[in-house]
């Protein structure tokens, strides 16, 4: 292996702090909103209004990453710099006063989440963008992104416990306080011990390069779309604590509920690295989508009365999402190999931020659809029993479909967009990365592929 165990291991445990930070936004900015009295409507607004700046960011933060090359590397400084604000705007967004008119709560958490975007942009783009520099071996850097996934995985198994568990009796103020302390705590190491050792020096691409590069790397973007779709309609990890607290009527059965959605996960992601090297890694993710399309339809259909089956159902649910929160980051780098390799120009930053866009705007998307879908169903929060805290009946069907099969419709979708139209795979992956680092020549490189 050309990387060192102590800098694999430190890019782990930074997935495992990173994504500390992105479940709290992700997926209980619009419970925190609910709690502070903004309705569904409302809430569904503010999310989404932030990520008509954040798609502009990401792609420009792309652009300033492929054009700028510090002294201590192309990555490794927008780590540090974002290891100080990405705590500082997280901490900003959950020390919202309390006693703030519903339109100043709105404002507040619009100002803070543009800023949070920023922040977290200038971490998550060179952090994946980093794999590319720690080796040019597909087969290790194919391990060390799954295992990193494993461990971020990881880090939103915990986070969400914590939080599920911790909100109502800490507070959001305090628990967002400790939660940065203790994530800064685990990003920390990489920045100490990561080493860019196999960067593709190459001349800053203009913007017409730029465009035409993006417009020639045809399954960069045939994949993003497909995972833009399955991000869309991914309602578990939103909808979870919201119909623990208004359907159920007890949020340790929401941490129930999402241990079980997402530790299954951990566990089959721990053989990725094994798996991948007997089955491609496409096909890997294909089944993933089909187990967690099939599993959501049918847990719809047994419904949520019986808590074995429930939790059984939630569990099978979170074997399928493997391929979202695993697999899925392991296809971008392919994306750099082939865009290279068709169009001469090598963008790890820009395609990198084209992930950490979708990413992010699935994800808000997703949970202002939530909310919208929620509204549309018949579920209002203001609607409770005081003194049960739980919904009517008609509220509580309509979170119940929400949960369930409406985030089946994504996944069915993205299976039939990659399988006609994504054809990148480990072996020719390999190849075009030897024609890349020159050591075969490329009329070498289009023999063998032709051989596959």
């Amino acid at each position: 292996m050309q990387t060192a165990r102590r800098e694999r291991v430190s890019y782990y445990l930074y997935f495992f702090g990173q994504n500390m930070f992105y479940i709290i936004i992700a997926s209980y900015i619009s419970l925190f909103l609910l709690n502070h009295g903004v309705n569904e409507k409302l809430a569904a607004s503010v999310i989404i209004a932030p990520q008509i700046w954040d798609v502009i960011n990401d792609l420009i933060f792309g652009r300033i990453v492929d054009k700028c090359h510090f002294k201590g590397g192309k990555f490794l400084p927008w780590l540090k710099i974002s290891w100080l604000l990405i705590p500082l705007t997280t901490i900003f967004i959950f020390c919202m006063p309390d006693n703030l008119t519903i339109s100043a709560k709105c404002a507040w958490v619009i100002i803070g989440y543009c800023l949070w975007s920023v922040a977290y942009t200038m971490c998550d783009t060179p952090i994946f963008a980093l794999s590319t520099a720690m080796t040019d071996r597909v087969d290790e850097r194919n391990s060390i992104l799954s295992i990193g996934r494993v461990a971020g995985t990881s880090g939103l198994v915990i986070a969400t416990l914590l939080i599920e568990s911790l909100y109502i009796g800490m507070g959001w103020k305090l628990l967002s306080i400790a939660l940065s302390i203790v994530s800064m705590a685990l990003m920390l190491p990489i920045l100490l011990f990561g080493k860019e050792r196999t960067q593709v020096r190459t001349e800053s691409p203009t913007i017409n390069e730029m465009t035409r590069a993006l417009s020639g790397n045809k399954y960069l973007i045939v994949f993003y779309v497909a995972f833009f779709l399955v991000g869309l309609t991914n309602t578990v990890q939103t909808v979870i604590p919201t119909f623990a607290q208004y359907v159920l009527g007890d949020t340790e059965k929401g941490t129930i509920l999402l241990a079980m959605s997402i530790i299954p996960a951990i566990i089959v992601a721990a053989f990725i690295p094994y798996l991948s090297k007997k089955i491609d890694k496409f096909w890997l993710y294909i089944i993933c989508l089909i187990v967690f399309a099939a599993a959501s339809v049918i847990q719809f259909f047994l419904g949520y009365k019986n808590e074995i089956v429930l939790d059984i159902t939630m569990a099978l649910r979170g074997v399928g999402l493997v391929g979202y929160n695993v697999l899925v980051y392991m296809f971008t780098p392919d994306c750099v190999e082939y865009g290279q390799y068709v169009t001469g120009v090598r963008q790890e930053g820009i395609t990198f931020s084209i992930q950490t866009c979708v990413t992010k705007l699935s994800a808000a998307l997703m949970s202002s659809i939530s909310l919208l879908l929620l509204s549309f169903f018949g579920f209002k929060a203001a609607n409770a029993d005081p003194a049960t805290g739980i919904v009517d009946e008609i509220g509580a069907f309509g979170c119940w479909n929400v949960l369930t099969w409406i985030s089946a419709i994504g996944p069915v979708i993205a299976i039939i967009v990659l399988v006609v139209g994504y054809k990148l795979r480990d072996d020719s992956v390999s190849l075009m990365a030897l024609c890349n680092n020159g050591e075969i020549t490329r009329k070498e490189c289009e023999d063998r592929l032709k051989e596959l």
